[in-house]
């Protein structure tokens, strides 16, 4: 629901960012960099990189608006919107749910939020954490209700739910997070929202992996059925991973607020892309309940049986090498005894190329084929590595084959009992060149969870928020979106 190309100050085409939009995600909102009012002056007039953005977004209205109408089908939905930045009031995503003719930028958020609730847009805030004045929220604005009902608490500019937490804030010029600003102290003084996560990505990438992505409940992919969700904030954030999360108090989804009620039920279930290490439920900024899916694990993964299998490829040349690089990959990647129920791409935005494609398909229940570009040089993170994550079905004699076209002709074999205890991990060559591995297998014990939880309040503790947060051994993070009772 955030993301940006050459459509403004990035990089790449529109129609690029539709077409890799269009091969990993159910849907997305272009969001142009579209002003800034109050802009600070640059030394050697670096402020004109922004200026200039904004003018090409401007001239581009006409036909970001076309673009967009006609990338949306039944199986996939465009959304139109554009980013307006503030150093005194802070950053906003406006998303439309229909055409909108008027590039509106006034220079005041009321006009601003106005304008979106007049529309029916939605106005979600950026990057919350940074200091105000510097971009970061102004909370003195806040609206909520229909035209703000989620903030995004995850972008690639880091995770803003406490100024402690994962993913800190070191990608930009604006510094770390400040405490007020984050979250959790937010929630506290009785801000109600949900929340979303985004990528905010640079290099023409919508929903690219470990800068943030968004999941909700919807019944379809109609523009009115996304928005009556987002409004309802029956969503979850996550930090790349597609990680399931769906959670219920006495029966009401993530978002809703209840009547006080002495008893809670709070009902968790998690469907995770690697071991779970912990479900944690909040309440009122503080964790009164675990759940580690590992102490309920009987013993090994056994076959006949489901799993999910990651395969990760990059690496390569050890940036102080100065052998800078794209390595091209090829490969398919086949069962015997077994088949492949779905597989889902972690695709991240390096390298930058206008006619670079990370392109998955599952060619049928026994085979995936993948062609991929990975390189050191401008990776997120300075992570040189994408993946693949398969959930398959097999027997106990069942082999995965990864057969490599490319960087170099290569046949890897391994047995799925083998990889219930090792993982492979394979060159393509000699020092310094690029490698895969093929990850352990994970079973449904170890990455999923079904929890029910009770929590009893006694009458006058007044309004209290839950949430819950859950942890992958990989790092990986999803946060659903609180739940009000009283």
């Amino acid at each position: 629901m955030h993301n940006h190309n050459a459509v403004g100050y990035a990089k790449g085409s529109l129609e690029r960012s539709i077409d890799l939009a269009r091969a990993h995600l159910d849907f997305f909102a272009f969001t142009g960099h579209a002003s800034w009012h109050d802009m600070p002056q640059m030394a050697g007039d670096r402020h004109m990189i922004w200026v200039n953005g904004f003018k090409a977004h401007a001239d581009h209205w006409n036909k970001t608006r076309r673009l967009l109408q006609e990338a949306t089908t039944d199986k996939f939905t465009a959304l139109l919107g554009y980013e307006w930045h503030s150093s005194f009031f802070g950053d906003y995503c406006l998303i439309f749910d229909r055409d909108q003719p008027e590039l509106f930028l006034p220079d005041h958020v009321d006009k601003l939020l106005d304008f979106a609730e007049a529309r029916g847009a939605l106005a979600i805030p950026h990057h919350l954490g940074y200091l105000q004045g510097w971009r970061g929220a102004n909370w003195k604005y806040f609206r909520g209700g229909r035209v703000s009902p989620v903030v995004e608490i995850m972008s690639e500019h880091g995770c803003t739910e406490t100024d402690r937490g994962p993913f800190e804030y070191i990608t930009h010029s604006q510094g770390g997070r400040w405490t007020k600003n984050t979250v959790a102290p937010r929630l506290a003084v009785g801000d109600r929202f949900g929340f979303v996560a985004s990528t905010d990505d640079h290099l023409g990438y919508p929903g690219a992996y470990g800068e943030g992505v968004l999941g909700v409940w919807a019944d379809d992919l109609r523009p009115a059925s996304l928005f009556e969700a987002i409004r309802s904030r029956r969503t979850y954030a996550a930090s790349g991973d597609r990680i399931v999360l769906e959670v219920t108090v006495n029966g009401k989804p993530m978002g809703s607020e209840l009547s006080f009620s002495s008893d809670r039920e709070i009902d968790v279930r998690v469907e995770g892309q690697d071991p779970v290490e912990v479900v944690e439920l909040l309440r009122n900024g503080r964790v009164i309940e675990r759940h580690f899916p590992a102490d309920h694990v009987t013993g090994p993964l056994h076959l006949p049986g489901r799993a999910k299998c990651r395969i990760r490829y990059g690496w390569g040349p050890w940036g102080q090498l100065a052998l800078d690089r794209v390595c091209q990959w090829d490969m398919s990647v086949r069962i015997s005894g077994g088949t492949f129920q779905r597989v889902q791409g972690c695709f991240q935005h390096a390298p930058f190329g206008e006619d670079l494609r990370d392109r998955l398909t599952l060619e049928s229940p026994t085979e995936i084929r993948l062609q991929s570009p990975t390189s050191r040089p401008g990776a997120y993170r300075e992570d040189p590595t994408k993946a693949i994550v398969c959930d398959l079905e097999g027997m106990p004699e069942a082999e995965l084959v990864v057969e490599l076209r490319q960087p170099v002709r290569q046949i890897v074999t391994a047995k799925l009992t083998d990889l219930v205890e090792s993982n492979v991990v394979t060159l393509t060559g000699g020092f310094p060149s690029e490698s895969f591995i093929i990850e352990r297998l994970v079973g449904p014990s170890e990455s999923s969870a079904t929890i029910r939880w009770q929590d009893r309040r006694p009458r006058g503790s007044g309004a209290d928020y839950y949430y819950v947060r859950v942890r992958q051994q990989n790092g990986h993070v999803a946060w659903a979106s609180p739940v009000w009772v009283g």
